[in-house]
């Protein structure tokens, strides 16, 4: 007879998987229309990263932000109570947004602003902010040459949010709370604002699975301790 502690250890590891599986697939709803306004730096930095030109990061960016912008607006209109009968508004927002993303970055290209890794949306001075930003841009690399832009982005946050979900699981069963509990813990971060953030292309969503693998590290030096 298998002894009791590997079975449960084998049942807590199915669940937080299992959790972890149901949370990445029920994303597959939304791949686009998460991002920011800070997204289109973060990722343009990213892309200049893997040795982009500043006009491909552009292009490349400029596209997934209006994709994003126009399925938020299909999106919003499927539901709108009046107007969900109206033709899909996806190409003529997506065209009025490449229009003035384009009017926002081609002059500043033009005039000679293409240092730093990010595209030129602002002043260089404002640019500057994002400039000293670089571990989530270089986070994003791996994930941008594996999968492309949109997926890309999609894969980078559902590994972060689902990373901080297992560490929640884990902080809570190192305080010794029963497996069932901490399941529902971690169920709780993916269901909570916490997991919305996690998923989006920005970095708090880094910043908290950080934090969440300090607090364990905290948790196991107490435990360790007792």
């Amino acid at each position: 007879m298998r002894p009791r502690s590997r079975v449960d250890g084998r049942s807590a590891v199915v669940g937080v998987l299992l959790l972890a599986a149901v949370f990445a697939a029920l994303q597959l709803a939304n791949v686009t229309g998460r991002d920011t306004p800070d997204t289109r730096n973060y990722l343009s930095y990213a892309l200049s990263l893997t040795g982009e030109s500043k006009r491909a990061a552009a292009t490349a960016t400029i596209d997934y932000v209006c994709a994003s912008r126009a399925e938020r607006a299909r999106r919003d209109q499927s539901v709108h109570v009046v107007r969900f009968h109206r033709p899909d508004p996806t190409g003529e927002v997506l065209a009025e947004c490449r229009k003035q993303e384009w009017a926002a970055v081609r002059p500043r290209l033009a005039a000679g602003q293409t240092g730093g890794r990010t595209v030129p949306y602002m002043s260089e001075r404002f640019m500057a902010i994002f400039e000293a930003r670089p571990g989530y841009p270089a986070f994003l690399v791996p994930f941008v040459l594996a999968f492309g832009v949109t997926w890309g982005l999609w894969t980078a946050g559902v590994v972060i949010a689902g990373a901080g979900g297992v560490l929640v699981f884990l902080i809570l069963r190192t305080l010794s709370v029963p497996v069932p509990l901490a399941l529902a813990g971690q169920a709780l971060y993916y269901v909570l604002p916490c997991g919305t953030t996690a998923m989006r292309p920005m970095t708090e969503g880094l910043l908290m699975a950080l934090t969440l693998a300090a607090v364990w590290g905290c948790a196991l030096v107490l435990r360790a301790g007792r």
